[in-house]
């Protein structure tokens, strides 16, 4: 093989090993939930992935939220029923339901 392919090989593997998927467990008033990212910590520091969806599971309910492209800077994503929001120390859980909206 030649250099360039080699080279090449070994970038994608090093992209594919930068990202993973972890399970983080949030403890609320309302009760616990887990969201499963894919994480990607290749440059220094660990960000949710924006093009992979998230795994959002209440008790037996688990919700596939997509990223929400109007907020760059944060953990953000959402779907018809959901929508998770993280930064930093701030984080929120909101539920849509029948016109109510709820947080936790």
């Amino acid at each position: 093989m030649n250099r360039a392919v080699l080279l090449s090989m070994a970038m994608l593997a090093s992209a594919a090993s930068a990202a993973e998927k972890k399970t983080y467990s949030y403890a609320c008033k309302g009760g616990n939930f887990t969201v499963t990212a894919v994480v990607d910590s290749s440059r220094g520091d660990e960000r949710w992935s924006k093009a992979d969806p998230v795994v959002l599971q209440i008790g037996n309910e688990p919700q596939t939220l997509l990223a929400d492209p109007d907020v760059p800077d944060a953990d953000s994503y959402k779907n018809k029923n959901y929508e998770f929001y993280a930064l930093k120390k701030f984080i929120t859980l909101t539920h849509k339901s029948h016109g109510t909206v709820v947080k936790f």
